[in-house]
């Protein structure tokens, strides 16, 4: 079965998101608290701008803009960047960080459902922890349809198998959408179903544990410290134990058209 987003929930939430921050939508102090306890050290940014590789004069689209971070990255890296959110709040806030950038930087407000753009109009589609919030079936399907041919898609997004982070979700309903869902195997192979190729890579598994440290400590730097030490040791167990990668709390994925 397909979950379907709900567009005015996602406006609204992300709205007061940009508007107000996170401590703004949740809505009880334990939910609040719960939040503080989230993992340090998982960096899907790095992932992201590593899958992509090279990205000076390419056209991009990226979806979910956020507050620009990324699409000021890019527009630095020489890209072509068609930057889209479904909140007018991030809109506005990406339109003045990357103001600098307005030869390369067209920032629109589109839900990511039903992209405008033409056909075979992008060389690029990255998204950051966007999938989750859509129709992953829709959205493949207008991937692949903006996609130049051998054009990729990157994407960066929760991973659903780890139990415990699955209890730490539902305390923590507040800070999210009704709608929104870590992503399944399944639902990334059924995506990848409409390209000519798809591959994954999982991470973020033991720098869970500085949610650990956090609740021994209540200490945020003791967290920060032992996540940034266990995101080093991360990438050789999973090369050594490769069954664990399906309990990281996140997955790169790349789709060729």
């Amino acid at each position: 079965m397909i979950k379907k987003s709900n567009k005015v929930e996602e406006i609204k939430f992300h709205d007061a998101y940009y508007q107000h921050g996170l401590r703004h939508t949740s809505r009880s102090w334990f939910e609040r608290c719960s939040e503080a306890s989230y993992p340090s050290g998982l960096n899907h940014r790095v992932e992201v701008l590593k899958a992509l590789g090279d990205v000076k004069e390419k056209r991009v689209l990226e979806l979910g803009c956020g507050s620009g971070e990324l699409t000021a990255i890019l527009a630095n890296d020489g890209a072509y960047v068609s930057t889209i959110d479904i909140s007018l709040e991030a809109i506005e806030i990406t339109q003045k960080k990357c103001k600098e950038y307005v030869e390369k930087v067209i920032v629109q407000q589109m839900d990511a459902n039903n992209l405008s753009y033409m056909n075979e109009s992008f060389d690029l589609v990255v998204g950051e922890l966007v999938l989750h919030h859509l129709d992953y079936i829709k959205i493949a399907v207008e991937v692949a349809r903006v996609l130049q041919p051998c054009g990729r898609a990157v994407f960066v997004e929760p991973l659903a198998h780890n139990p415990f982070l699955n209890v730490w979700r539902r305390m923590t309903s507040g800070i999210r959408t009704s709608s929104e869902w870590p992503l399944t195997y399944s639902n990334i192979s059924e995506m990848g179903s409409y390209f000519r190729l798809a591959r994954c890579h999982e991470f973020g598994l033991l720098p869970l544990l500085s949610s650990l440290v956090f609740l021994l400590t209540f200490s945020h730097r003791a967290k920060v410290a032992s996540g940034e030490f266990l995101v080093r040791l991360d990438t050789p167990l999973l090369e050594l134990c490769k069954p664990l990668r399906r309990y990281c709390s996140g997955i790169l994925i790349e789709l060729m058209r």
